[in-house]
């Protein structure tokens, strides 16, 4: 199995937004996401996102899988088959294919000490 490249768009999480906050410094620009609203998981060291891959049939855009939010088992199964439908995909993944490093044909050789003339011209 290879690694994957996993891109999500977390605005498709329900009742997240981008917003400013005001600091005492200065404002930044801020993802909010609604942690109850969302079905997003509190435990104790963390807040989690759980995410199912969905295998595509017809692969587009170089991506394999499709990424869906994976909800507790009560909440899915106390939604409608419509509101099942319509759970938005949240992302898409792709095999990471790993680019060959150039290959550089070493003809000859030199010597690098011979090469420096004016040791008084180097920029260190």
């Amino acid at each position: 199995m290879g690694n994957f490249s996993i891109k999500e768009d977390l605005l498709k999480l329900k009742g997240s937004f981008i917003t400013n906050f005001k600091g005492r410094t200065e404002t930044k620009r801020c993802l909010v996401i609604p942690v109850d609203d969302s079905g997003l998981y509190v435990g104790e060291k963390g807040v989690y996102l759980n995410l199912t891959a969905i295998e595509m049939e017809n692969p587009q855009f170089k991506e394999t899988h499709c990424i869906k939010q994976s909800l507790d088992k009560e909440i899915y199964e106390a939604l409608s088959e419509e509101q099942r439908q319509a759970l938005p995909i949240i992302g898409g993944m792709k095999p990471l294919v790993k680019k060959a490093a150039p290959q550089m044909n070493v003809g000859s050789t030199f010597d690098g000490a011979q090469a420096v003339e004016n040791t008084d011209d180097l920029p260190f």
